[in-house]
């Protein structure tokens, strides 16, 4: 599964080499278990263009169920050709397919996630961490 991509060139505003993501969109606030998906959105911004890879094999961005700890793992395809430094920005898009209950009492639960993207030079970014989700049996 990849995250969907839009990207653009831009000027810098700041010197880091780390990478930086701010939370877009988020929803639905409610789901029912292994019925509906949640979709994310943020928005990144890299100063020197080393976000992205294109080895299948290499995830780079990350969102992790608070619950479990357990991570959804996606990868990001290398947005600057010829492995030039320059800096970029735009959104990353994606859903998680049908989200279960850990608890064993058919009551409602809520989770979280934390989501954080690295770098080719092993920068990880900021780390977001999102509003709570109802997941209903």
């Amino acid at each position: 599964m990849c995250a969907g991509l839009l990207w653009s060139a831009c000027t810098p505003n700041f010197s880091s080499s780390i990478p930086d993501i701010q939370l877009q969109e988020l929803g639905p606030e409610h789901i029912v278990a292994l019925e509906d998906s949640i979709y994310m959105r943020i928005s990144f911004f890299d100063s020197d263009g080393d976000l992205g890879e294109n080895l299948t094999s290499e995830n780079n961005l990350f969102v992790v169920d608070e619950r479990l700890e357990l991570a959804h793992e996606f990868r990001i395809s290398n947005m600057v050709p010829g492995g030039a430094e320059v800096p970029i920005q735009g959104e990353l898009e994606w859903t998680i397919p049908s989200v279960f209950l850990t608890n064993s009492n058919g009551e409602s639960e809520l989770v979280t996630y934390r989501i954080y993207v690295v770098d080719r030079a092993g920068n990880k970014s900021n780390t977001i961490t999102t509003a709570p989700i109802t997941i209903l049996p």
